[in-house]
């Protein structure tokens, strides 16, 4: 009983079992499949999302959207989320995708400017952001630009690049960065600060952020000399690309450098009176310039480039030229010479009148220039025969000068031709008889140097013949001695050895006995009792032979 019942719990917890394991698959498959469905938010690569709390308290009367960190206000999040995949409960919160906010950065490779150093195309030039919250505290009333935590235009910009930006809380308005090309500087004009000079006097400006020609005095209440003070500022800024607040500052764009301006006939020559009462028609070129270190003044002080060659550089070289035109009459003003002087002390006046405007002045070219009267008739051809008949007359009298003085030149060159071939009929004699004398000189040292040799060789043969019979005597001598010495040698020998054998005839016998070597014997026969003489008289034969041979051996 008790195991039957036992039987039945197991039984029965393990159907408990396998339907829990099966409810608990089925409810976690009802939920990924909700989560996927009905939860799943997708955000594109070029949108964000906002999320909304449906539940919760109401915000603070200076919020917009919930701060980040206080979920548990109701309303539009701060916080947005970039592209990606998110999931949230629709009963709690509702979702919204905005689009991101794109700041261009501008298309480099298609700038072009204009002279006065503007882009051409504005649409290819980079963007800022400015940022306009619309919650927070609220600044003074007459702060426009305001820092972060409060209502209102933000000091800082976005530069750019692609942002996630709250549609609720604030909006983006793009403006032109500022594009400074090669060749001009950027004037920074402050325009938010204080208004009140700091110093009345004048000041001294050095800008050292370009090339400068020295210091510039202008009034202080012109340029900036305080960190919070409104107005332009000193230092400029040099080619490049600045991300500034467009509320904050102004920059003005100026070419550095030279320019020209010309003023000319039919539509802006240039009009005065020379000296002698003729009107003058000139056509002028100008050129003129001005260095990173003049370009704040100038704007402070005129305005842009075609304030500055309206203003300053066409209203100077008008003045200019009616000062200086009138030092000069309409003859001076069409010759080479006082024309060339008439432009340099031109250039030098316009110099002078616009250096106190810190523009420079190069050079000022009259390009042409035309003389009428009274009337108004053209009077430049008359002048120019005038001066044309005056140089003729003047060329003429220069050409009978050089003539004469031509003249002159060959009658000096005759005359010293005339004194040459003098001169040289003078050198030509001296020579032949200076050659004469040296011809005779040298024959007689030659005669005297001939008969001096020939004495000189007599001397040697003397002293030669000397010599031979010195030799000969010497040589003649010294054969006598030979001959004695040797034969007094062979006597003195022959007496030793005679000595040395006792006698003559044993002398003899051994000279005999020693040289004998017979080759033949031959017996003669003599007939009875003549054997031995013949033999004696045979070995007194042999035995001089004998001593006749050693002696020629000796």
């Amino acid at each position: 009983m008790n195991l039957s019942f036992l039987r039945f719990r197991g039984e029965r917890f393990r159907i408990l079992v396998r339907a829990a394991v099966t409810l608990a698959v089925v409810v976690y498959g009802v939920y990924l499949g909700t989560r996927w469905i009905v939860m799943r938010v997708y955000v594109p690569h070029d949108k964000a999302l906002l999320v909304i709390n449906k539940f919760g308290d109401p915000l603070p009367p200076d919020r917009l959207v919930v701060p980040r960190g206080e979920e548990h206000y109701k309303g539009v999040r701060e916080e947005v989320l970039g592209p990606g995949r998110y999931f949230f409960n629709p009963i709690s919160y509702d979702t919204e995708l905005v689009d991101l906010v794109k700041v261009p950065a501008g298309e480099p490779e298609n700038w072009s400017w204009t002279p006065e150093g503007m882009l051409k195309d504005k649409n290819t030039a980079p963007m800022v952001g400015l940022v306009v919250v619309n919650e927070g505290k609220t600044p003074a009333s007459e702060q426009e630009v305001v820092d972060i935590g409060y209502k209102g235009v933000q000091r800082e910009v976005l530069t750019p690049g692609t942002y996630k930006i709250n549609p609720k809380r604030a909006k983006v308005d793009l403006m032109p960065a500022v594009v400074v090309p090669p060749g001009s500087v950027g004037v920074v004009t402050r325009l938010i600060g204080d208004t009140r000079d700091v110093d009345s006097a004048p000041i001294v400006v050095a800008i050292t952020t370009g090339p400068t020609t020295g210091p510039s005095t202008i009034p202080s209440s012109r340029l900036v000399v305080g960190a919070r003070q409104r107005g332009i500022l000193k230092d400029v800024l040099q080619p490049g690309i600045y991300y500034l607040n467009p509320r904050l500052v102004k920059v003005s764009v100026m070419p550095v450098g030279y320019d020209e301006i010309t003023l000319e006939a039919p539509r802006n020559p240039v009009h005065f009176l020379s000296s002698d009462g003729y009107q003058v028609e000139a056509d002028v070129t100008v050129v003129w310039g001005r260095t990173p270190a003049d370009v704040p003044s100038i704007v402070a002080t005129i305005g842009n480039t075609d304030d500055v060659r309206v203003k300053v550089v066409e209203q100077a070289l008008r003045a200019a030229c009616q000062n200086e035109g009138a030092n000069y009459n309409a003859q001076d003003l069409i010759q080479g010479k006082t024309r060339t002087r008439f432009q340099e002390a031109l250039s030098a006046s316009l110099d002078q009148q616009v250096a106190s405007r810190h523009v420079h002045v190069l050079l000022a070219l009259i390009r042409n220039i035309q003389i009428r009267d009274g009337s108004g008739a053209d009077q430049s051809e008359g002048l120019l025969a005038t001066i044309q008949r005056a140089n003729i007359e003047i060329e003429r009298e220069l050409t009978n000068k050089q003539k004469t003085q031509t003249a002159m030149v060959t009658a000096n060159h005759q005359e010293a031709l005339k004194l040459v071939d003098v001169a040289r009929e003078t050198v030509a004699s001296e020579t032949n008889v200076r050659v004469a004398n040296i011809a005779a000189n040298a024959q007689k040292k030659a005669a005297e140097i001939g008969a001096q040799r020939e004495v000189d060789v007599a001397g040697v043969e003397l002293q030669i013949a000397q010599l031979d019979a010195q030799r000969i005597l010497i040589l003649g001598k010294a054969a006598a001695d030979v001959d004695r010495l040797k034969n007094e040698a062979d006597a003195k020998g022959a007496k030793m050895l005679v000595d040395a054998f006792g006698s003559p005839q044993a002398y003899n016998q051994y000279i005999f006995a020693k040289n004998f070597e017979p080759t033949e014997l031959r017996m003669i026969f003599a007939g009875p009792g003549t054997f031995w003489t013949d033999l004696k008289t045979f070995q007194e034969i042999g035995a001089g032979q004998s001593i006749q041979k050693a002696q020629e051996k000796k």
